[in-house]
Formats: C-alpha cells, sequence, structure tokens
C-alpha cells in the first residue's frame, strides 16, 4: 500500500514518454542507427552503402554540399550537380567508415539542448563500449513535422567546414 501511495503521489512529477523533447528523440533514433551500423562488424564498401543511406534520409547533404562550394557554387555547371552531391554523399560516408571504431558504442547521453538562431544544438556523447565518450554535437533545423540533420560535429570538427576546406 505504502508503495501504490508513493506512486499516486509522484506520478503528476515523475518524466514520461511524451515529455521527451523532440529534438533529443530525433538524434537519440540517429546515434541508435549510427551506433548499430558500427557495431554490426560490417566493414567496406557495404558498410559505406549502409552510412550513405542512412546519411541521405537524416542529414541535408545538399545544403551541407552547396555550403562546401562557398563562392564557386555558381560556377558549378547544373548537369554536373547530381555528381557533385553523388560524390560528397560518399564523401561523408567514407568519413563515417574510417572513423567507425569511435562510433561502437553502447548509448547516447544528452547533456545539453539549445537554441542558436534557426537551429537546435545538441551536445551529446556517444558511451563507447570499450569505455571513456565520443563526444557529437548535433545541429538540427525543423523539417516538416519532425528535424533534419544540418551539420555535425565529430572530433571537434564541424562536418560542414571540413567539407568547405577539402572542396575549395
Amino acid at each position: 500500500l505504502f508503495g501504490l501511495a508513493t506512486a499516486a503521489i509522484l506520478a503528476p512529477v515523475l518524466p514520461t514518454a511524451a515529455a521527451i523533447d523532440p529534438a533529443e528523440a530525433y538524434v537519440r533514433k540517429v546515434a541508435d542507427q549510427v551506433m548499430s551500423l558500427a557495431n554490426s562488424g560490417q566493414k567496406g564498401n557495404g558498410l559505406k552503402a549502409r552510412f550513405a543511406a542512412l546519411l541521405n534520409s537524416h542529414i541535408n547533404l545538399r545544403a551541407i554540399a552547396n555550403f562546401a562550394l562557398g563562392t564557386y557554387q555558381s560556377k558549378l555547371p547544373a548537369s554536373r550537380k547530381g555528381e557533385f552531391y553523388e560524390l560528397v554523399n560518399n564523401y561523408a560516408a567514407s568519413l563515417f567508415v574510417y572513423y567507425v571504431d569511435d562510433f561502437r558504442g553502447s548509448e547516447l547521453e544528452v547533456m545539453s539542448n539549445a537554441k542558436q538562431g534557426k537551429f537546435t544544438v545538441i551536445q551529446s556523447a556517444i558511451k563507447l563500449k570499450g569505455g571513456g565518450r565520443e563526444q557529437v554535437r548535433w545541429r538540427l533545423t525543423k523539417s516538416g513535422g519532425g528535424y533534419r540533420i544540418s551539420d555535425v560535429n565529430l572530433k571537434g570538427v564541424w562536418l560542414t567546414i571540413s567539407m568547405k576546406d577539402r572542396f575549395t
């Protein structure tokens, strides 16, 4: 009886699934998919293809690619845009495969969630299976009824900045 009474008293103040922040829930979902791929043991082109598909479904790679071009964007012929976007997708997926060991984790810990202009920035860390943590920052924008990843920071480097340095 004491347990039921305590539960009845605490029920209004305990967090519920409905109280989970949608941006954080989205980031957790994506991180779970990334960790699942990283923990799968798959390697090479098969893993790269799976990362590419994952990136395409959650990250606005076209916006990142256009940012990477900077002032050269207007010089890219329309007939070559498809090829360029495919190369950017391949590059981003290759980066994930190269750093796959850094994504072999068991859980994503969200440390903070803040609005920065039109972005929601989430600071998190992957709890690594071998111990330790790998910091990951996510920059999200609203998209439809949910979110889309505009940029991700791994190893202290934003994907957009890394690509801009490489591509220009």
